[in-house]
Parts: structure tokens; sequence; C-alpha cells
């Protein structure tokens, strides 16, 4: 299938030939037979429904299928020769956590030009300049782990754009974007386009974009290519039109009430103010900026998350008191990430909420076809597309039966016949005397369906009221970032693009570069303690060479001087808090407990030793001072491991390795990414509870432990998986992953001489107390 534009004959930057993948285990290829070529310097977009192989082509293409992600390829993609060298594909992922590779902002931004060898010097600029181009205003320093869906998207833009690769694919670059930032997205794209750059764009809301495209390439359900289409020719969505009929049951009493809710994340206000009723029948639309604290919103109205001030009542009770099977029995709850709430390893284990055989019952069946699921059944619900995931937790919900509907983003990565079908059945809620409360950044669906809309914006409620006059409101709209036809503001990016600024920038981060946010000075850093300053690796071997010599400790003198030394790298010099040591590590203090008491009892003590005889135990003296022997000799050495953890950032420790130790980075940025899921664990854990709370299935609290072990090391592999997926997409293969020094380094770690004096004094002190008095 050859191009439709016609006009002067351009370098072909990606020729596609009979393009046919099958993944590992699946019964039907996910493309088949696509043919098309895209010329240097053109934007090609990509439509079709959901499932149909869209972003299977696109990684394709990457190199990723079957780089990182084994299926069985038939036909050939042939790249142009200068998209063959690592990090000249720029990929943004459909899902933005897929993609990310580190845990702060700045080292997010520089690790696709580490690996393309962008000077350090230059970097600071790009990143400034990517950032500004999508329009986040977060500090370099910043974790994104706590940011919204959307401001993770634009951050996942940056990346690609900070790389300023020749290829640039983007996969639903949009989906979870407030309107403002949507604009500066579609800007972003028209700008790359003139700066001559390639692009793949796959969207389901493409309208706008057949502005900026020359082609239109079209797949139809089972991956098969319908057409290239000129964008003119390209079909469009139908629009909406309000055919829901009212239903609020307004003589009704609220049947999900809010008076005076705020939430503050440590000194910082998310919203506060807010009061809002919903009535049987009704569907109420809660729309904002990306960061305006929607889906937390969402979550104090389902009692996930205790508000800072006021109260959630279920038909005039106070929600935190109902116990929970009964409030998760009325309240309903789809997450923005529909991942969060699987709770099995099969999509038809997760439609039925139980381990089914090998057969799919006839009903479940019946329930996946209708939810255009057929024939996932057998599939992991993790591995199907984002739209499928989608459809799956909708799907999942609405097999519960209560009384209030609360789902975020419900249409996200849909398909036009497929978001009919979730808002028909949103509507059938409404009909039948439920209410819906939906978080949302499309206001066509708000236009459409919604009784009511409310507006959080400035730490607050902004307007609560009809959709119809606010959407008239354009001054309100431009307001709440909500005005999709507003001009994009010229940014620092504007006359910078593809040309870094060079505007004196301090990079004095030795360290920790950019560690406060980028508009403060140097001397606002905080201070951090001298273990902190220490070389991370050095500091590593040194603390494991404590730990090795207070485990052959045998007298209590030794101990104590052990202790001691132990007490004085945890407090005075890793200026750790001791009450907080003492919390995160109380549950081994109970073990310990229990292990002294066992050498108490059963200790072989010597002939005439004293013993005290309690229900079948013989208690000694002997027995508890061994065991207080044995109990302090491993305790150091957990403690020892906890100073490590509190006192060392992972990425400095991973990059030392590599700078500081010329290991392979394949070596060192590996082990990263096979412990990626320690940075995430208590986001996982509280999210399981979540989950599990709103499912019904939290269990009795004595075997949660047990319940979450499997689903969190699953979690574990899976973000190990993905997090090597998106360091190969950024780069990170050949030289940059081979050689320490086929990379550069943002991150500048400087091994010096007092950091081996340290190390030397540290273990020479461990050693003196085996000899001491």
């Amino acid at each position: 299938m050859m191009s439709a534009t016609a006009g002067v004959e351009r370098a072909v930057a990606v020729e596609v030939r009979g393009l046919t993948v099958t993944y590992e285990e699946a019964a039907q290829p996910a493309l088949v037979d696509v043919s098309f070529t895209l010329a240097r310097g053109q934007c090609l977009l990509v439509i079709g429904p959901s499932g149909c192989g869209k972003s299977t082509l696109a990684m394709t293409i990457a190199g990723i299928v079957p780089r990182s992600i084994e299926a069985r390829v038939e036909g050939e993609v042939r790249l142009a020769q200068e998209l063959q060298a690592p990090g000249k594909i720029g990929y943004v992922f459909q899902d933005p956590d897929l993609q990310f590779c580190m845990h702060r902002v700045d080292d997010e931004l520089a690790f696709g030009m580490e690996n393309l060898r962008v000077a350090r010097d230059e970097m600071s600029s790009r990143m400034r300049s990517a950032l500004a181009a999508v329009g986040l205003r977060v500090g370099l320093g910043a974790r994104h782990h706590a940011f919204s869906g959307g401001m993770k998207q634009k951050l996942a833009v940056a990346s690609a754009l900070a790389m300023d690769a020749d290829l640039v694919i983007l996969d639903e670059p949009t989906a979870n974007l407030d309107p403002d930032s949507r604009r500066h997205v579609y800007d972003v794209i028209r700008r790359l386009k003139e700066a001559g750059k390639t692009v793949l764009v796959i969207e389901h809301r493409y309208e706008p974009l057949l502005e900026v495209a020359d082609e239109v390439l079209e797949l139809a359900p089972g991956g098969r290519a319908v057409a290239v289409h000129r964008p003119e020719d390209a079909p469009r969505r139908a629009p909406r039109h309000r055919q829901r009929r009212a239903t609020v049951r307004a003589k009704d009493a609220p049947v999900l009430e809010a008076r005076g809710l705020a939430l503050r994340y440590g000194h910082q206000d998310v919203w506060r103010d807010v009061h809002l009723a919903v009535r049987p029948g009704e569907w109420l639309a809660i729309v904002g900026a990306n960061g305006a604290g929607k889906s937390s919103l969402l979550e104090v109205l389902a009692g996930l998350r205790r508000p800072t001030a006021g109260e959630v009542r279920y038909r005039g009770e106070l929600f935190h008191r109902m116990p929970a099977k009964a409030r998760y029995g009325r309240i309903a709850y789809a997450f923005q990430n529909p991942e969060y709430q699987f709770l099995y390893e099969r999509v038809a284990d997760e439609m039925a909420g139980r381990v089914l055989g090998d057969e799919v019952p006839d009903e479940v069946e019946r329930e996946l076809r209708a939810y255009g699921l057929a024939g996932l059944g057998h599939h992991s619900p993790f591995g199907i597309s984002q739209g499928q995931k989608r459809r799956l937790a909708m799907a999942v919900m609405m097999r519960q039966g209560a009384d209030v509907w609360l789902v975020d983003e419900p249409t996200y990565g849909q398909d036009e016949e497929s978001e009919r079908m979730i808002l028909d059945r949103l509507d059938a809620l409404c009909e039948a005397g439920k209410a819906v409360i939906a978080v949302t950044h499309d206001l066509d669906l708000v236009r459409a369906h919604a009784d009511r809309v409310m507006v959080l914006a400035d730490g607050g409620v902004l307007y609560d009221g009809p959709p119809e006059a606010l959407l008239r409101n354009r001054a309100l709209l431009r307001r709440a970032r909500l005005d999709e036809t507003a001009p994009v503001a010229p940014s620092v990016a504007q006359d910078t693009w593809g040309a870094p600024e060079r505007e004196a920038v301090s990079v004095e981060m030795e360290r920790d570069p950019a560690a406060m946010p980028a508009q403060a000075p140097s001397s606002a850093r905080r201070a951090r303690s001298p273990l902190m300053r220490w070389h991370p690796d050095v500091k590593a071997v040194a603390l494991l060479c404590v730990a090795a010599v207070a485990l052959c400790a045998r007298t209590f003198a030794a101990e104590g001087w052990l202790w001691a030394l132990v007490g004085i790298l945890a407090f005075a010099l890793g200026w750790l808090s001791p009450w907080k040591l003492v919390k995160r590590l109380s549950p081994l203090l109970v073990i310990y407990a229990v292990y002294l008491w066992a050498f108490a009892a059963n200790a072989a003590a010597p002939v005439g030793t004293h013993a005290v005889h309690w229900l079948w135990f013989d208690l000694t003296g002997y027995g508890f001072k061994q065991g207080l022997l044995v109990v302090l000799r491993t305790f150091a050495t957990v403690v020892l491991a906890y100073v490590l953890v509190a006192t060392t950032d992972g990425t400095d420790f991973m990059v030392g390795l590599s700078q500081s130790f010329h290991l392979p980075p394949k070596l060192s940025y590996g082990a990263m990414a096979g412990t990626g899921f320690l940075g995430r664990f208590q986001h996982d854990l509280d999210v399981f509870r979540m989950a599990r709370r709103v499912r019904g299935r939290e269990g009795w609290w004595v075997l949660r432990p047990v319940r979450y072990a499997l689903p969190l090391l699953a979690q574990s592999i899976r973000v190990s998986e993905r997090l090597a997926i998106a360091m190969e997409a950024r780069g990170f293969f050949g030289p940059p992953a081979e050689r320490w020094d086929g990379r550069t380094y943002w991150r500048r770690l400087r091994l010096r001489a007092g950091d081996l004096i340290a190390a030397g004094i540290a273990v020479a002190a461990a050693l003196a107390c085996l000899w001491a008095p």
C-alpha cells in the first residue's frame, strides 16, 4: 500500500512491507500484511479501533518488537541509515508509566540524551526547553511518581523531545491531557514537522491533527490495513449530540454528600472547601486541568483516601463509620489506570471474579463479547491494549450492584464504538436511578451526558452548575485551562526548537543534580548529611564490611562498641531519625523477640545451669545471653542496611558503578531495572489495598500480607520488564549499554581520596571494636 501523497519525491525514512506480527501464545496475529512508506520529514497519523495493532506497529518500527518484546515478525521494516543508531527514534508510550526509566524529572529527561552522548553542559537547557514545549511547570528535581496521569503524559512527551530524535513516535500522547495541554501537544507535533522531523502519531481523537498530517493510515480489527488516506479524505468521528433525557430525581435526598472537604499533601493544599450533593439518577462530571486533584477527590468520595478536613456521607450516614463491606457494596469505583484494580492473571478470571479452569463459561464469554473483548479470555489483563484494559475494568465494575458509580476517565483510550457502548451503559445506570460521578477531560462528553459539571481549579471549586452555562463562558474555561480553542502561549522553547538554549545555567550538581526546582538558587538546597555526601558505592562496601565484622563479635563488650559505632553512623553522620528507624524496623523487632524466647527456652545449656521451668519450657539465663548476642549481631546488620538505603540515592548508586568503577552500564542500569519495583513498593501496596477494598476482597487483616505477596511479586516482575523496555526505547543498547564510556552522564559522581579514607576509618573502627576490653 503506497503513499497517497503526490508531489515532490522525498527520501524514505520508514518502509514497511508485508508486516505480520504474532505474539507468543497468541491465537491470532496482532498485525497482518501491513505495508506503507513514510517519507523523511512527513507526519503519518495512524487510526483504527482499540486493539487493532496500532501500538504493535509503532513498537515494531522502533525495534522494541521483537528485540525487547518477543514475537514472530514476518515481512520487513526498513529504516533510513540515520534512524538505525541508538536514540534516533524517540518513543512516547501509550501508558506513560511504561516509559519512565528514572525516578526524578531531570534524570528522566537526561537518560535519552546520555545514550546519545549529548554534552552535559547542553542537557539543562534542553530539559527546560522540552518542559516548556509541553507546558509542564515542575522543578527538575521533582519526583514524578506523585504526578497526575496527565502530568506524566507531558513528561513522557518532553523526554522524547529532549532527545531531539529524527523519528518521533507518539502513541496516544493526548489521552490523559486536559484541553489546554492537548493544544500544547498538537503545537509540539506541528513544530516537530516544521523542524524537519519525521513523526508517527497514533490517536483516537485525531481531527485536530489532520491539519498537520501528510497521510493517514487506517487499520481495521484484526490488524489489517484498510487504506492510506489523504488527510481531507480520512474518516471523521461522528459529533456527539445530547440524547440523554434528564433522569435526576431532584426531590429525593442526596445519595452521596460531601461537606467542607479539603485535601493537603505535605504543606501543599490540593483543594479546599469542596461541597457537593448527588441525587439518584444524576450524572455529575468533574473537570479541571491536569494536577487539579480530580482523581484525589474521587478517591475521597469513594472512601479510599481520608480528607484533611470535611466529611462524606452516604444517604446521611458518615462514610468512614460504615463497615467496609457495606461501603463498597454501595459504591463502585473505576481507577484512572485500569491496571490498579486487576486482581487476577487472566481476563476471564478478572471478569468472573474468581479463578476459572481452562474452559471459559458461556456467560463470561458473552460478557467479554459485549465489551469488545471476545477471544481474550486466556490473555493476561496486563498484556492487552490500554483501550481493552479500560473496557475490562468497566465491565468488572458494572457487575456490582452499587448505588453510586465513580469513574475516572471512562472513555480513555476508546474508539468511537467502544466509547458509545461505555457511555450508553452509564446512561442506563442513571435511568435506573443510580448516580454517576465521572472525572473527564472530554467536554463533548460533558455536553452530551452530564446533568451537572463541577470545575476544580485554583485549589477549589471554580464552577458547579449546568454544562451549557460553563461551555458558553470562555473566560472561565480559559481560567480553568479547559479551552481547547485558545492560542498556545509562546514559551521559551518556541524560538529555540532544535537548537538548545545557550543561556548561563548553573549545573554545579556534583552529587545531586537539580535537587531543587529549576527556579531555586543553589544556596537554597537542603543540607545533606555527611553520609549522604559519601560516594554511594564506597559507602556500600564500607557498611558491608562493618556488618561482616559485627557478625564476628562474640562478647557483650565488643557488641557494645560496635553498636556505638552503628549509632554514630546512623545518627551523628547519617542524621537519621531514631523514631523513624524504630517504626520502620518494628516488624523485625517482634521476630527477634520470638527468636530470643526460642534461644532462652531451647539452648543447650552447660550441666548445672539453673533453669526455670514454665509450662513445657526450661528457661535459662545462659540461653537468654546467647540469644541476645545473636540478636545484637544480626540486628546490627539490619540497621546498617537501613542506614545505607536511607542515605543513598539509588540512581547515584547505579550511576557510580559505571562512572567511577567502569562497570558496563547494562549491568548497573540493568540492576536498577531489576529492582525498579522497590521505588514503587509503597505506592503499589497502597493501590492493591484500595483495589481489594473496592472489590470487597480485602479479607481478614492477618491474611492480608499473604494475599498481597503474589500480586506484588507479579507487579514487581512487570515493572522490571517495562523498565528494561523503556530503557531500550530510549537508545539504551549497543555502546551506550555495553561500555561505561559509551555514554555521557548527567549526574557527576567523583571518587575522591576522602571517600576511601572514610571507608578505611569505618572498617578499622569496627575491627578495633572486636578487641575492646
